[in-house]
């Protein structure tokens, strides 16, 4: 039995996800639901369930306001949302895991597995340290993102990243640190998560570089050369906007 708590302000959309979990996640079991970010943080503090749903916009604020009030921030999290919104996009680059309303039972099912398959991984509160500083500290940009690798997670400002560059479907972040770190990520997923920052531009189908890294543009090659004396090629459609960014210097 795994317990779980839902926490969501709107009545409808809790039946509707304690009928699904019923019918196609029966190792579930609800054991209590909140609406507010008050009844929230005392249902998980006092009944200490091994699950919780947590819609992210409540009637009184935004429920991460509940993470920074556990006693016991090692807590396993779905997040429900109706909208796609920067809170989104955090929570992407934390790795942990969320659901679009209305909720399918086919993307409820896989979060419940995955769930099954990861609850050991003692990354948890990292996880959501990661989720709280990003939410805390800029509207729009990922400081902080948890890279996903084949032996669980390295955890990466995002800042310190040179360049990222394509290896089928993985990913291979180099940072200032001479790290190479290989994440099971593609490298569409990085610029879901990267792109709303400035310093950061896909400038190859196989690249996404930081400029604050770059150290000389070729233009005979339409390559740029990076800190790390890399040589990236900048596409021919992709040029004269990568040029452009230089404008504000």
């Amino acid at each position: 039995m795994i317990k779980t708590v839902i926490v969501d302000d709107e009545n409808s959309c809790v039946e509707v996800l304690k009928e699904l979990l019923a019918e196609y996640c029966k190792q579930i079991t609800v054991i209590a639901t909140g609406s507010s970010v008050d009844e929230g943080v005392q249902l998980i503090n006092e009944l200490k369930p091994d699950l919780v749903f947590l819609d992210i916009e409540l009637k009184d604020q935004l429920s991460f306001a509940i993470l920074d009030k556990l006693k016991d921030n090692n807590l396993h999290i779905i997040f429900t949302t109706a909208h796609e919104k920067y809170a989104v996009r955090a929570i992407k680059a934390s790795c942990l895991e969320y659901l679009l309303k209305p909720v399918g039972a086919t993307e409820l099912v896989e979060a419940v597995n995955k769930f099954e398959k990861t609850k050991q991984i003692a990354f948890n509160q990292k996880k959501i340290e990661i989720l709280l500083e990003n939410m805390a500290t800029s509207a729009t940009n990922i400081n902080k993102i948890a890279v996903p690798c084949n032996d669980g997670y390295v955890f990466v400002n995002s800042n310190d990243i040179i360049y990222c560059e394509a290896d089928l479907k993985y990913t291979n972040l180099y940072t200032v640190k001479n790290e190479r770190i290989v994440s099971s990520k593609n490298l569409g997923e990085f610029e879901e998560l990267l792109m709303a920052n400035p310093s950061f531009f896909r400038c190859h189908k196989s690249f996404i570089v930081n400029v604050n890294f770059v150290k000389k543009f070729l233009k005979a090659d339409s390559q740029v050369q990076m800190q790390n004396d890399k040589l990236i090629d900048v596409s021919f459609r992709k040029k004269d906007e990568f040029l452009k960014l230089f404008d504000r210097f």
